[in-house]
């Protein structure tokens, strides 16, 4: 028997490669985002030492195999293992310049009052005399 070959268009092609997609997806198949320490960091308004130091709890996975590997992480794992049952994160990760984690860097002004700067005085004596 003859072997029949089969011509698909381009649109049919790629109505099958979308619900290839979607089953992989319904079957959580589906290709995971990873993040480096920087950008984990800024999501969660934690520093990014803290991340480097508690990367193995955060689900790390390291590109490469050398000695100090590059590290990326899954923003989903990290976020569970931050989140405890009643939503505090189950260690205290350092907030970057006193921001609540999960929220926006403020803009603007600082809040902080800085004491003022004077010039010495004429009549006091230089520092040592």
């Amino acid at each position: 028997m003859a072997s029949k070959r089969i011509k698909l268009d381009p649109e049919t092609v790629d109505v099958i490669a979308r619900r290839v997609v979607e089953l992989l997806e319904q079957r959580g198949l589906r290709r995971r985002e990873l993040v480096d320490a920087a950008e984990l960091a800024r999501r969660f308004g934690i520093e990014r030492s803290w991340v480097y130091s508690h990367a193995i709890e955060l689900g790390a996975v390291k590109l490469g195999d050398g000695a100090k590997p590059r590290l990326r992480f899954d923003p989903e794992i990290a976020a569970r293992v931050l989140r405890k049952v009643n939503g505090k994160p189950t260690a205290d990760p350092p907030t970057r310049s006193g921001e609540r984690a999960g929220q926006p860097p403020r803009r603007g002004r600082s809040e902080v009052r800085l004491l003022p700067i004077r010039e010495p005085a004429d009549e006091d004596p230089p520092p040592g005399a």
